[in-house]
């Protein structure tokens, strides 16, 4: 598993030569592009890897040099890459997506949400479902499983099928309400039963440096970049987890909060010998089809 944070910014194409000392200090090289045929500025983006050489001081360095130097603001990213032997022996992932397409992420009507504030201090909210999901349910057409408003999943009556043939446990089925032109078709929003306990003290975050402003440090949810979820081997133990869990603590989407969703290795493996998904272990692997399913791998605390 690698973490990387990507810088990315316009540059001058004059300056080249001088950028590529800058980063060369720090064993970054530049993938600089070609001199451009109209005007004077190229688009550059770095990614770095955080390791033992590199790490969060050396990008503040770089990102607040380019601003004072060059008056060059940078935009910032985060991403973790895995590889074949982070899935090999875990338990249970992060689901990330149910597809690499807008079709597997819809949108819920306001019908029964209501937002609670949990932080005076920033005014980040989470939403509180009081009343069964409204949407268009004829969007979810042959989807086994869908995205819904971040927070919700959302199964077709065929995935609903499987996951009781196969024994799926720690979820409640609640039928979805629709509201729309075409005819509904039957679906239904999956409730995860199950909490995680806390994740491990050894969990790491990272805050965007070129954006300060946007971290709360009264409620560490707000501008919070969690890298992949950590938790102890003794508290899976005691709180077991299920085939569907939720996140006991709350994550920022950076406009609200709300708590992700893991899947269990069991349930991951199904989902690929059935053919609902093929394996796909990094979201720009060239694999990573508009129906395929992406999981983060969680890390295990001896």
């Amino acid at each position: 598993m690698d973490i990387y944070v990507c810088i990315d910014f316009f540059v001058e194409y004059s300056l080249k030569s001088e950028l590529e000392r800058l980063f060369g200090k720090f064993d970054i090289s530049l993938n600089f592009p070609d001199k451009p045929k109209m005007g004077t500025e190229v688009y550059l983006q770095v990614p770095i890897r955080l390791n033992g050489k590199v790490g969060i001081d050396t990008i503040s360095y770089i990102t607040s040099h380019l601003k004072k130097e060059y008056q060059i603001s940078c935009g910032e990213s985060f991403s973790c890459r895995f590889n074949y032997l982070d899935f090999e022996r875990l338990p249970f992932f992060r689901l990330v997506s149910t597809g690499n397409s807008s079709k597997a992420f819809l949108e819920h009507k306001k019908d029964g949400i209501k937002w609670k504030t949990i932080c005076p201090s920033c005014g980040i909210q989470e939403k509180v479902q009081t009343s069964p999901l409204v949407m268009d349910t004829s969007k979810v057409g042959d989807r086994y499983m869908v995205n819904v408003g971040v927070d919700y999943w959302v199964v077709s009556e065929k995935m609903a099928y499987l996951m009781k043939e196969w024994e799926i446990t720690g979820y409640e089925l609640r039928e979805v309400i629709h509201s729309g032109k075409k005819p509904a078709q039957p679906v239904f929003q999956v409730i995860p039963t199950n909490v995680l306990p806390s994740w491990s003290s050894e969990m790491k975050h990272y805050y965007f440096i070129t954006e300060p402003e946007e971290r709360c440090q009264t409620c560490n949810i707000r501008g919070r970049i969690d890298y992949p979820y950590h938790y102890n081997k003794r508290d899976l133990e005691q709180y077991p987890i299920k085939d569907i869990n939720i996140m006991k603590e709350l994550k920022s989407n950076g406009s609200w909060a709300y708590r992700p969703v893991f899947l269990s290795k069991r349930f991951r493996d199904l989902l690929i010998e059935n053919g609902i998904t093929r394996e796909v272990i990094n979201r720009d692997d060239n694999n990573y089809k508009s129906r395929d399913w992406l999981f983060e791998p969680v890390v295990i605390i001896e």
